[in-house]
């Protein structure tokens, strides 16, 4: 039996010591924003508590009900522990651990009563509040003492002159020691605030410091080659992010969103703010309307809500997924966001796609980045002033540290002359930067026959993409890989005046059919118009950017909704991407001054070699020189590739041409082995080649 009790209090004592070491790591690791009852972990950000979950939530219920208080747990389960341990003669439980209570709650009520703040949680809140209702300051100071002092004899074997001694010193300790655990300050203002409107509000997104970029430096060789010797622009090129330190308060968060409920409410809209996110630029309230309110109307009341938050706009959407409506309110002080930042993130650094694009912040402060490989091809518009040419430059210098010139080409359109013709002479280009209209559409009827002659080399390796291609030649010696070629035009608007006809068949020729080849296109226009953004163009345009627009109408021609009109310009913009909703991003900025840095270096390492495009067109441009094609018959040939409907009728119907000619063309498909002969009346013709 004496043994049966020995290992009876070793275990107890052992158990006792493991959960004192667990709660006091939780506690000491503390931190304010990891995830609790009142405290959201934004999305991608990691819990620096170093018991995870567990511990965030345990060190953070211990705070608030007991505040510093909880030292006090892990104190008497060490006491505990090595009582049984140890063998000490041991209390009657019942009277230790009445001791404990009488000794947390004295000690909560006075740490309350002393410093007045959130020091002794909410159970010395509420027991000081009371108890000053009832014997005043005073005659709490005088119960509380007494009480602590009492308590502590039943627990610790010492006589009342050490029990003051020790109570003394554990004061002190405490404001040297425990001061450094940041703890949320639960003030009787905010605690109600909190607990009647239960509003969570998110903390800022954590700051992650710039690494080092895994790029190597620069090694200055009298004759650079590009196979194996050139070298990656470095990250130190582009300026560091200024310090930023006027992000809104818990005090101004909490005061908006009763503001914004209040002016919901004069509107008969009843419901409340559950959740509030505070970024760089904007912060998002997100409110829970009441059963039976109608969304429509909370999104007409934009401006209403603008007017009373002082805002210069707000924007208002339904949050996919979610009960709750977004209110999107620009912050007193804007955070600019840099490229430095994004291209030193993890989500650009640890992208395995050479086509990543750095855009810049998302609501909540997370790097946003694109994979120009997946989305394939980018529409951009915007209003004079958006933002729109710095986003553009930010994408090529995103390329430009991907990738090197052997792994990507560039062919740049810029009829404006203003943004791209800086980067003209880089080894990238594949063609001097472009300015005349018609030499545009020129180049850009080279680059579909540079496409068709990528499928060529991929139909006879029997490889699906580009991708694939060059995974196979790559073991084969003497082959060579095929680059990707991203295609630049910054001024759409100002090539469909010129030549609306040819710039249209061309574009929506790659964009139906180049991705496989390794070919991408990113438009960018200013004038958002019908005649410009046109119907071909968008439907083969799934990934789009807008920036601040004019009217609600521009908004709808670009994304097919509104919301583009009241972004607050200087980078703020939409992104649709292919398969997702709509995500606002604080474009990245970057300087003239760090774009020149970048392309003097990639310059000096050498020059373009524009020989071998211009060769290939004339060369495949031979056999076509003598027949006299209609210029309807590539499209129409897309057309019943993507459709199986070989006949006349359809061709006419869907191109809007006259029979004649639809005959004309469906002859010349005979003619070159596409369709097969006419079949029974009524039924379309046998599709003999399909797309490759």
């Amino acid at each position: 039996m004496d043994r049966a009790e020995k290992i009876k209090d070793e275990i107890s004592g052992i158990l006792a010591i493991i959960l004192c070491v667990v709660i006091l790591i939780s506690l000491l690791s503390h931190d304010p924003w990891d995830p609790s009852i009142f405290t959201h972990l934004p999305k991608n950000e990691s819990i620096r508590n170093l018991l995870g979950p567990f511990g965030s939530y345990l060190s953070d219920i211990l705070l608030q009900v007991a505040g510093f208080t909880a030292y006090v747990i892990p104190l008497t389960l060490a006491l505990y522990g090595a009582r049984r341990l140890l063998k000490k003669e041991k209390k009657p439980r019942l009277i230790a651990s009445s001791g404990v209570v009488v000794l947390m709650l004295s000690l909560s009520a006075l740490l309350a009563l002393v410093f007045k703040g959130s020091s002794g949680g909410i159970l010395g809140f509420l027991i000081t509040k009371i108890s000053v209702k009832v014997i005043s300051t005073t005659g709490a100071y005088l119960l509380f003492i007494p009480l602590i002092l009492v308590s502590l004899m039943y627990l610790l074997p010492f006589s009342v002159v050490d029990v003051l001694k020790t109570a003394i010193g554990k004061a002190a300790k405490t404001k040297t020691t425990i001061r450094p655990v940041p703890v949320p300050a639960v003030t009787e203002k905010k605690k109600e605030a909190l607990q009647s409107e239960g509003i969570i509000v998110a903390p800022p997104p954590y700051k992650q410091e710039a690494l080092p970029f895994v790029y190597p430096e620069p090694k200055i060789r009298p004759a650079p080659r590009f196979k194996g010797d050139y070298e990656l622009p470095r990250i130190s090129f582009l300026k560091d992010p200024p310090p930023f330190n006027s992000r809104p308060t818990k005090e101004d968060l909490l005061l908006g969103s009763g503001i914004l409920e209040k002016k919901l409410q004069d509107f008969s809209i009843e419901g409340r703010v559950t959740h509030v996110s505070p970024g760089p630029i904007v912060t998002m309230f997100e409110f829970e309307p009441a059963p039976g309110v109608k969304i429509q109307k909370v999104l007409s009341l934009a401006d209403d809500l603008a007017l009373s938050l002082k805002a210069v706009n707000v924007r208002v959407s339904p949050i996919p997924g979610r009960a709750t409506i977004g209110i999107e309110v620009p912050n007193k002080e804007r955070e600019d966001v840099f490229l430095k930042d994004i291209l030193s993130s993890d989500a650009f650094r640890k992208s395995p796609s050479k086509l990543t694009l750095a855009l810049g912040k998302d609501i909540f402060g997370n790097p946003i980045v694109a994979d120009l490989n997946r989305m394939p091809h980018l529409l951009v518009a915007g209003a004079t002033g958006s933002g729109k040419s710095v986003a553009i430059n930010a994408m090529v210098l995103s390329l430009l540290y991907r990738a090197k010139p052997t792994e990507l080409k560039l062919l740049m359109i810029d009829p404006k002359m203003l943004e791209l013709p800086v980067y003209d002479a880089i080894p990238h280009l594949m063609l001097p930067v472009i300015t005349s209209p018609r030499d545009a559409a020129e180049s850009l009827k080279k680059v579909v026959l540079e496409m068709e002659r990528r499928y060529m080399i991929l139909s006879e390796t029997g490889a699906r993409n580009i991708e694939a291609y060059n995974k196979k030649v790559k073991s084969i010696a003497g082959s060579e890989t095929l680059p990707y070629l991203v295609i630049f035009i910054d001024e759409l608007a100002d090539l469909m005046l010129v030549s609306a006809h040819e710039v249209e068949d061309s574009i929506a020729r790659l964009a139906q059919m180049a991705r496989a080849a390794g070919i991408h296109l990113i438009l960018a226009t200013q004038r958002p118009s019908v005649d410009v953004i046109t119907g071909v163009i968008k439907a083969n345009f799934s990934s789009r950017i807008s920036f601040q627009v004019s009217s609600k109408v521009d908004s709808r021609i670009i994304l097919d909704t509104y919301g583009a009109e009241r972004l607050l310009g200087k980078g703020d913009m939409l992104f649709m991407s292919a398969g997702s909703r709509i995500m606002r991003v604080h474009g990245a900025y970057v300087g003239e001054e760090e774009i020149k840095e970048v392309v003097d270096f990639i310059k000096a390492q050498g020059s373009p070699d524009y020989t071998a495009f211009e060769t290939f067109t004339f060369k495949e441009t031979e056999d076509a020189a003598g027949e006299d094609r209609d210029e309807l018959y590539h499209q129409a040939k897309d057309l019943i590739l993507s459709t199986g409907q070989a006949s006349i009728s359809y061709i006419q119907r869907r191109l809007k041409i006259g029979y004649n000619r639809a005959a004309r063309i469906m002859e010349m498909m005979e003619e070159d082995g596409l369709v097969g002969p006419p079949g029974e009346a009524g039924k379309p013709r046998e599709i003999l080649k399909r797309r490759l």
